[in-house]
């Protein structure tokens, strides 16, 4: 990614993930959390891991894939090392330990895609790509 005036360096613990149809909440510690409408994809060493859109399809498997279970299974417990918004796309990008990365895009020109929050002040990636400070 390209550099970024919004990027964070942190060390908060992933604590949990939950998916209420629309909207994915990512909660960590020290009072971070995102919240993401759009697309979103989980890479684990640079590698497509899980990808948003998957949520809820079968696949021949079993039962649909949940990925809160997923999701919960491989990031609890990592640590969130940084957070940077693409300077040129507003895309997302939250880096973790255990070689994860949790990419974030933005999915619309006209509505917000996510919203963050970190060192007392929200963060909306605006459609278009712009990101607004609130």
């Amino acid at each position: 990614m390209p550099e970024s005036k919004v990027a964070f360096q942190t060390n908060s613990l992933f604590r949990s993930v939950e998916f209420d149809g629309f909207n994915w909440q990512f909660q960590f510690d020290d009072g971070i959390n995102v919240s993401v409408s759009g697309f979103w994809r989980l890479l684990k060493d640079g590698e497509i891991n899980l990808v948003s859109l998957d949520h809820g399809h079968q696949f021949g498997l079993p039962k649909p894939v949940d990925l809160v279970e997923w999701l919960s299974e491989r990031c609890i417990g990592q640590r969130l090392i940084e957070l940077r918004a693409n300077e040129s796309t507003g895309d997302l990008q939250a880096t973790m330990t255990g070689g994860l990365t949790l990419e974030i895009f933005i999915a619309s020109t006209g509505y917000e895609t996510y919203q963050f929050s970190i060192a007392g002040k929200s963060y909306v990636g605006m459609g278009g790509g712009e990101i607004a400070i609130v």
